[in-house]
């Protein structure tokens, strides 16, 4: 799903008598008052099944169902649209206000400047700008004005510098902060000379401070980081321009060297910043102690002696095995599994917690667990002896970055996570389990998400089901279908109730899940029009989760031929139910609430038995192919 609204009053649906009441106009799509940046806007819903529409006095498309989707012309501004329906001599009539904004360049007379587009937009500090690089000390600097001017900035009192015009109306540059400058609040002033010789200034609401006034330490608060391989995206640290970098273990630390707004800057190694909230952070004066890494090697399982702590305190939340550890902290194995089973690379820190990533890479086949800040890096001294590891190395890619490198004998598909436990950082393989060829999905656990409910309606149903509603009956049957072939099919939801996006992951790492699968059905965004776009496609984030998701994507497309093609498997996707880690996790999209024919699919309860057939099916092929491979 990429649309959602949650009005209850749309589904509303008064009780109409046939010989007097007038037709009714549901609109599931836009809300009133909707503001959109583009020409059109999908508009769907629908009336009674034979009524006739007409939107600003032209006729509409109605199927015979009642059924609207339509792409609808905006003008600039306030467009009050009328929509009148009329059956068996009744008129019944409703007016929708959606609101274009204007996105194209100011007019180039009078000159003027869109106050509000200013960019520094929030304040930024640097701690340390003598060893910033200059990327890391790049400040964009940019407006929105009248086009064909000359435009210029400056930064506190110091000397204007050129503005370019990028594009009509927009002027942008980088003020780059000169490491030897004491700025303190130093307001950032933009100044723009239209054709009309008049100028104006506008000051950014984000002034820059360069003071030097020292490093600090930021320590990921305890209990911020929920499970083991969850990757929560309120946890997450980005890259300057926004994009996910790494998810925190609880304790990791962080050597701070500014701030951007309510964000501090933490410093990974030099050249390399991440942002992070402060408010995940327990701040304090100096820098983390010097960080040495040890003789990796490979761990049976934690000591007996260790004392059970729990790893939430807060949330009746089971570990993967019996034995508790540390918030963040890795178990030996999985409820299905005996404990131990899992392979265990220790990396010994002396009990630092430094910043990493662990990625898949080679199509699964390669495991990089990337560790930033070690002053020395860890060795191998002898080849890491387990049937699943072909080879392994170590290498220092720059400096602070160090990587070790584990390929596998086959692609890992079954699950991975990394974390603290006591002074050393443990990565943990799941190993494949021992299928049946006969019933493979014997002893197997299948979460299945039915994506929203209770108060997340999901996508806009335009024949008055949402998308909440279509989802449950489909994710019902798929564990009905599973549990028949010997499954342990668990729902993530059995009703309409309001459920966390990381609930749904938290229990599939409370079941010790083989596969954690999240059924939905897909919506355009605005700006997209809907006409054409159609059929199923497979989102998931991790190599080990391609092959189910391709046998998913397959089945659907054998047993629906009639959804239309879709845009097939979506890798890399940045979704809270498909970057969990610790089982292959993805997200099937069934088909498109936007597309007439997709959504008559979905609300038809006979063609909702394939669905779930059909996904039902692409699990048992996955798990029968592995089965063979055995």
């Amino acid at each position: 799903m990429r649309r959602a609204f949650f009005t209850l009053a749309l589904l509303a649906v008064p009780a109409l008598t046939a010989a007097r009441a007038a037709p009714e106009v549901f609109v599931a799509y836009p809300p009133e008052g909707h503001r959109v940046a583009f020409d059109h806007v999908i508009l769907e819903g629908s009336v009674p099944p034979g009524a006739r529409l007409r939107v600003g006095g032209q006729p509409a498309q109605v199927g015979p169902d009642g059924l609207f989707i339509l792409w609808w012309p905006l003008r600039v501004g306030t467009n009050d649209l009328r929509l009148v329906t009329t059956l068996n001599g009744q008129t019944g009539t409703r007016t929708l206000r959606v609101i274009r904004t204007a996105t194209g360049p100011l007019p180039a007379t009078p000159t003027s400047i869109d106050r509000k587009s200013v960019t520094p937009g929030a304040a930024y500090e640097f701690w340390d700008a003598a060893r910033d690089s200059p990327d890391e000390r790049r400040v964009p600097v940019s407006f929105r004005g009248s086009p064909g001017g000359r435009a210029a900035f400056r930064v506190g009192t110091g000397a204007w510098s050129p503005l370019p015009e990028v594009e009509p109306g927009r002027y942008e540059a980088a003020y780059v902060v000169p490491v030897a400058a004491r700025l303190e609040n130093a307001a950032v002033t933009v100044r723009l000379t239209g054709r009309d010789g008049r100028t104006l200034t506008a000051t950014a609401p984000g002034p820059l401070t360069s003071t030097g006034e020292g490093l600090r330490t930021g320590t990921q608060r305890p209990g911020t980081v929920r499970g083991l391989g969850l990757n929560d995206a309120g946890n997450v640290t980005t890259t300057q321009e926004g994009k996910p970098f790494l998810y925190p273990r609880g304790g990791m630390t962080f050597t701070l060297v500014g701030r951007v707004g309510e964000d501090v800057r933490a410093r990974l190694a030099p050249g390399v910043s991440v942002l992070i909230s402060a408010k995940q952070l327990d701040v304090t004066p100096g820098i983390p102690a010097p960080a040495t890494g040890g003789e990796v090697g490979l761990d049976a399982g934690p000591a007996e002696e260790t004392p059970p702590v729990p790893l939430l305190p807060a949330l009746p939340f089971t570990p993967l095995v019996p034995t508790s550890t540390p918030e963040g902290a890795l178990p030996a194995g999985s409820p299905a599994d005996a404990p131990g089973e899992d392979l265990r690379v220790r990396v010994p820190l002396g009990g630092a917690r430094v910043p990493f990533t662990v990625a898949q890479e080679g199509e699964g086949r390669r495991l990089a667990l990337t560790l930033y800040g070690l002053v020395t890096p860890p060795t191998l001294a002898a080849p890491l002896a387990d049937p699943l590891i072909a080879g392994g190395k170590i290498e220092t890619v720059a400096l602070g970055v160090t990587r070790l490198t584990l390929d596998l004998t086959q692609a890992q598909t079954w699950g991975f996570t990394a974390g603290y436990e006591g002074d050393d950082l443990l990565l943990t393989v799941r190993r494949p389990p021992t299928l049946d060829p006969v019933r493979p999905l014997a002893g197997r656990v299948i979460v299945l998400d039915p994506g929203h409910g209770g108060t997340q309606f999901g996508g806009a149903g335009s024949l008055r089901v949402p998308e909440k509603d279509l989802t449950l009956p489909i994710a019902r049957r798929v564990a009905e279908l599973l549990r028949a072939q010997g499954a342990d099919a668990v729902l993530t939801r059995d009703a309409d109730v309001t459920l966390g996006l990381y609930e749904r992951g938290l229990l599939a790492e409370e079941k010790g899940a083989d596969l954690l699968v999240s059924i939905h059905a897909n919506a355009l965004p605005d700006g997209r029009d809907p006409r054409g776009i159609r059929g199923p496609e497979v989102y998931f984030t991790h190599p080990q989760a391609q092959a189910p998701a391709a046998a998913i994507l397959a089945a659907l497309h054998r047993t629906l031929p009639d959804l239309g093609p879709g845009q097939g498997l979506k890798p890399g996707a940045d979704l809270a139910l498909t970057r969990p880690t610790t089982q292959p996790s993805l997200l099937v999209e069934t088909a498109y609430l936007t597309d007439p024919g997709n959504l008559r699919v979905l609300m038809d309860p006979g063609r909702r038995e394939r669905f779930a057939q059909a996904i039902a099916a692409g699990i048992t092929d996955f798990y029968a192919d592995q089965a063979r491979e055995d």
